[in-house]
Order: structure tokens, then C-alpha cells, then sequence
């Protein structure tokens, strides 16, 4: 008997575990075991398990205690129910509330990993990654998979459970024993069977459904354009092609659940109906009494219920496991940008920019071919070309956003992969043209780059902002909203100027920042370059003849080479 047991237990341990073990590793490559929350929600629940299992046996107990007329010992075990009742639900509180603490925890946890690695993405790959796919990620796939370790941990006591109620019906007989193993091991089987079929579509949904999320995302984003071209329609016809396969990959995830859940159970429930007749056949030769009977009868209940529970947990870290490797797959994300930074530290910064012998292409287009230049400190440097020539390809390469594939940039002689990136950080900023600020307070805003109240006073005083802000209902607490849509775009573009000052860098990178601004913006703009240039090394791509004008020299790129000049003078001279 012994030895069937045991192999019955190892049977049953290999057939849950075996492909649960993998996930269960890569969940905890994310999140640490070691969560006192997560100790004490393990404890509460096997103890509870237990105390659950005595409720049956105190209750066959009464039962023999009754027909056998021990009326007084009846109450005493009445009693004990009672207390196993009430310890039940106090150990079910103390379990959800140790699993909510951890649960709260290892969402920040994930979440803040999710982030921290978008920021490190490279630049190009950035954009090939799945918008709707990473907002799903952000929210519902971390709170889905927080959830896994209680499943995990409920299977492994459900499995507990079996082991005891198989233990007591070996203890009893071992061919109702060995019958009760196979209708449990058959009805698993095909559940799971079922199971991988339902998740095999789920993934499919998922996809869709990323999708879908995508393009609300575009929509909201490009709103002005949809209303102004009244394409709306159009666009929300061109989803219905998605919008139908989620549709379908949906009802057959659903169709699977439902087979397993009400065909696939006929299995369990007539196999109670044989052991009832085994059982029954059994009383009448008196080779079992009543109290052994509902005892067992009881236990099958419990079998059948653990044997759901593993099913139904075992579902859901099918579906979970399918956010697990979302998340892992933008976490682990293999085209990340590497060696970007060494353990060079500079203080004395004086912004001295060489690009020698640079080439760069996307796929197989050639943008940049062997380019060299230098960007002195303390004067302006004006890239001016057409659209598409690698302006702001050479922009994306000083700052390190996509990497040098031949040749070097230098800063003060030293190459820019070899600075630390704290160091890199102080060194050099960058003001675009469709610069973004965070929906939050214009305070928040500045105080990302430095929360120093007097010095972002100065500063946006210096830039010409300061009165604006003041004149506003709640000065620097005015909330920006929507990427600073309540401020004019010259505004914005001021604050973001500010944005850079107050990174107290010596290199700023300034792409077309006067584009789109009304005059005396601009002209405010252009003042204040030339102020700033006296302590900084100012690069700007422009197609504008004013800030051409107030440059130090002059790149002009074109057919992936490059032209130095002077001077406005010299430069249109050329061009005759």
C-alpha cells in the first residue's frame, strides 16, 4: 500500500508541476520571494487548509458519536466544530490581508522595473515596440500577474489536501482508493487539455486587443487632425477588421472554458455516483459503517473541490503567465542600448564637440557618411538642410539615443561612451522642437530637472517666462494639462528652455526652436541665445536665415556630407 501511494503522490505532483515550474522560476526572476507579507500569507493559508480538513472529520464524528447514543461526547465535537468554523474565517481574514500588503507592494515594484527599463530603451527599437501592448503591460498585465504566487501557493496546498484525503482512503480501502486516484488524474487531464486551448486563444486576444488600445491611443493623440479631415468614421471602420478577429479569438478562449467547466465535469460527478455504489454495496456486507461513509463521501466533495481549485488556479496562471512574459519581454527587452556609459568623470566641463569620420544609416539607408566637425565652446553652431538629410540624426547620436555605428564623437577629447552617466547627464541637454511636458504643475515640471525654488525663479526670469507664470490664477502650481495644451505654444517652448537652463549643462542641443512661434517670441528666443552662448556651446538645427545669422559657424549637410561655413554671406554665396 505504501508503495502505491507514494507513487500516486509523485504522479500527481510531476503532472501539476512540471510545466508550472518555469513560470514559477521566471515569475520570481521579477519579484522577491523573500516578502514577510508573502511568509505570513503562506502560513495563514496552510494552517487554514488544515483546520478546513478537520470540519469533515469532527462532523463523521458527531455522526458515529449519535447513532451510538454518546449524546455528551456529540456536543463536545459539536463544540470543536464551532471552533473549527471560527477559526476558518478569522485564518481567511489574516490571509487576504497579509496577500493585499504584497500585493500592493510587488505592483509599485514591477511597475517602477517597467518604467526604469522603457527609459533605457534604444531609441530606434522604442519605436518598433507596440504602444497598446505596453499601456496594457502598465496597468492590468502587473495586476493580473501580481496575483500568480497565490496561486502558485493554493495549488501546492490543494495538492496537500489530496495527499491527506488519498492518504485516509488508502488508510481505508485501497481499490476505492486507487478508483477515486483515476477519476481525479482522468478529469485533470482533459481539463487541462481544454485549458491549453483556451489560453492558446487568450493569446491571440491579447494581441487584439493591444491593437485596439494602440490606435484609441493614436486617435486621442491625432483628435485635431481626425476632426479637421472628418476621417472619424473612416478610421473607426478600418478597426472592425481587428475588432471581429478579437471577436473570434475571444469566443473560442470562452468556448474551451465552457466545455471543460460543464461536459469535462461529468467525469467527476458520475464517478461519485459509482463510488456511492461501491460504497453502498460495501455497508451492506458490513465492511463499512455510516460514520465511514460520509466521512469518505465527504472527502470525495473535497476532492473534487481541490481538484477545481487546481484547475481554476491552474487556468489562471495559464492567463497570467501570458502577462508575465508581456512584461518580461519589454523588461528583458534584448534590443536595449548597452555600454552606453563608462566611468569617466569630468567637473571642469568647458563643452568642446568633435564628430569625426561618423557614419550612420537606418536599414540600409545611408544618412551620414564619413562627417567630421567640430562645435566650439561659447559660440553658436547652426546645422541647416533639407528634410531628411540627418539633422536630427546627428542630434540622436550626441545624446547617445541611437549609437555611433563608424567612426567617433568626442567631448573635450574624451569619447562619449566613455563617460559615466551622471556625468554625461550634467554635460549635455537638449531642447526640441515638439519638446513634452508632463501633465502636471509647472513646479513638478521644473523641479524634475532641479527642485531649487529660487534658482527656477531665476532662470525663468532669465528666459522671459517668470511674469506669465505669476499672472496665473495659481502662479507655478498651475497644472499643465495634456503635454501643456492650456499655454501657447511660445510659452511652452519657453518653459522648456527653462526646462534646460536648469540642468546647468554646457552642451544645448536646440532643434528648430523658433519654428511656429510668433515674432516677438522668436525674437525673445534669439536674444537669448546670444546671451547664453557667452558660457555655454549652443547647437542648433534651423531653417530660419535669423538664427543663421547670429551663428558662429554654419553646417550645411547634404547628400550624407557636409559644408562648413562663416557666415550667412559665405554660405549663400556658395549656393550661386
Amino acid at each position: 500500500m505504501k508503495e502505491s501511494f507514494k507513487h500516486t503522490i509523485l504522479l500527481l505532483v510531476n503532472i501539476m508541476f512540471k510545466r508550472n515550474k518555469k513560470i514559477i522560476k521566471d515569475y520570481f526572476s521579477l519579484v522577491k520571494f523573500k516578502n514577510k507579507y508573502l511568509i505570513l500569507f503562506i502560513i495563514f493559508d496552510l494552517i487554514n487548509v488544515l483546520v478546513g480538513l478537520l470540519i469533515p472529520f469532527f462532523m463523521s464524528i458527531i455522526v458515529n458519536k449519535v447513532t451510538n447514543n454518546f449524546y455528551f461526547e456529540a456536543f463536545i465535537f459539536v463544540v470543536f466544530l464551532g471552533l473549527s468554523f471560527l477559526f476558518n474565517k478569522i485564518l481567511s481574514y489574516y490571509t487576504n490581508w497579509s496577500y493585499a500588503i504584497f500585493f500592493k507592494e510587488v505592483y509599485v515594484d514591477i511597475h517602477r522595473l517597467l518604467v526604469g527599463s522603457i527609459c533605457n530603451y534604444d531609441f530606434l527599437k522604442l519605436k518598433k515596440l507596440s504602444i497598446g501592448k505596453v499601456i496594457h503591460s502598465s496597468n492590468m498585465d502587473i495586476i493580473n500577474i501580481a496575483e500568480m504566487p497565490s496561486f502558485f501557493i493554493e495549488i501546492f496546498f490543494e495538492i496537500i489536501k489530496l495527499i491527506i484525503i488519498y492518504f485516509v482512503f488508502f488508510r481505508q480501502n485501497i481499490i476505492i482508493a486507487l478508483y477515486v486516484i483515476v477519476i481525479n488524474v482522468t478529469y485533470y487531464n482533459i481539463s487541462r487539455g481544454y485549458n491549453r486551448k483556451s489560453i492558446f486563444y487568450l493569446k491571440k486576444q491579447r494581441k487584439y486587443a493591444d491593437k485596439l488600445i494602440e490606435v484609441v491611443s493614436e486617435i486621442i493623440e491625432g483628435f485635431k487632425d481626425i476632426k479637421c479631415f472628418g476621417i472619424g468614421d473612416k478610421l473607426n471602420k478600418k478597426l472592425n477588421l481587428n475588432r471581429s478577429k478579437w471577436q473570434k479569438n475571444y469566443f473560442f478562449k470562452r468556448k474551451y472554458n465552457f466545455i471543460r467547466k460543464t461536459l469535462v465535469g461529468l467525469i467527476i460527478d458520475f464517478g461519485k455516483i459509482g463510488l456511492l455504489i461501491i460504497m453502498v454495496m460495501m455497508i451492506s456486507k458490513d465492511k463499512m459503517d455510516i460514520a465511514m461513509f460520509l466521512l469518505l463521501i465527504s472527502y470525495f466533495d473535497k476532492i473534487k473541490e481541490a481538484t477545481n481549485n487546481i484547475i481554476s488556479f491552474d487556468v489562471s496562471i495559464m492567463e497570467e503567465a501570458v502577462c508575465l512574459y508581456r512584461i518580461r519581454d519589454i523588461i528583458f527587452y534584448k534590443n536595449k542600448l548597452t555600454g552606453l556609459y563608462g566611468r569617466k568623470h569630468k567637473s571642469n566641463v568647458l563643452g568642446f564637440v568633435e564628430f569625426r569620420n561618423v557614419s550612420f544609416k537606418y536599414s540600409q539607408n545611408l544618412l551620414l557618411k564619413d562627417i567630421s566637425f567640430c562645435a566650439y565652446p561659447e559660440s553658436i553652431t547652426a546645422i541647416v538642410g533639407k528634410t531628411g538629410v540627418g539633422k536630427t540624426t546627428i542630434f540622436n547620436l550626441l545624446l547617445k539615443l541611437i549609437r555611433v555605428q563608424k567612426g567617433e564623437i568626442f567631448i573635450d577629447d574624451i569619447n562619449i561612451y566613455e563617460y559615466s552617466l551622471d556625468t554625461f547627464n550634467s554635460i549635455v541637454t537638449v531642447v526640441n522642437q515638439k519638446t513634452f511636458i508632463f501633465n502636471m504643475s509647472i513646479r513638478d515640471n521644473l523641479s524634475l530637472i532641479d527642485a531649487n525654488k529660487k534658482r527656477q525663479i531665476e532662470v525663468c526670469k532669465k528666459v522671459g517666462i517668470h511674469d506669465f507664470i505669476m499672472s496665473l490664477p495659481k502662479g507655478y502650481n498651475t497644472i499643465l494639462k495634456d503635454d501643456a495644451t492650456n499655454i501657447s505654444g511660445g510659452q511652452k517652448q519657453l518653459l522648456s528652455l527653462a526646462r534646460a537652463l536648469l540642468s546647468n549643462t554646457k552642451i544645448i542641443l536646440l532643434d528648430e526652436v523658433t519654428s511656429s512661434l510668433d515674432p516677438n517670441t522668436r525674437e525673445q528666443i534669439i536674444k537669448l541665445l546670444e546671451e547664453l552662448k557667452f558660457n555655454h556651446t549652443l547647437i542648433v538645427i534651423t531653417h530660419e536665415m535669423e538664427l543663421m545669422k547670429i551663428a558662429d559657424r554654419i553646417i550645411v549637410l547634404e547628400n550624407k556630407h557636409l559644408k562648413i561655413f562663416n557666415t550667412t554671406l559665405e554660405m549663400l554665396n556658395d549656393k550661386k
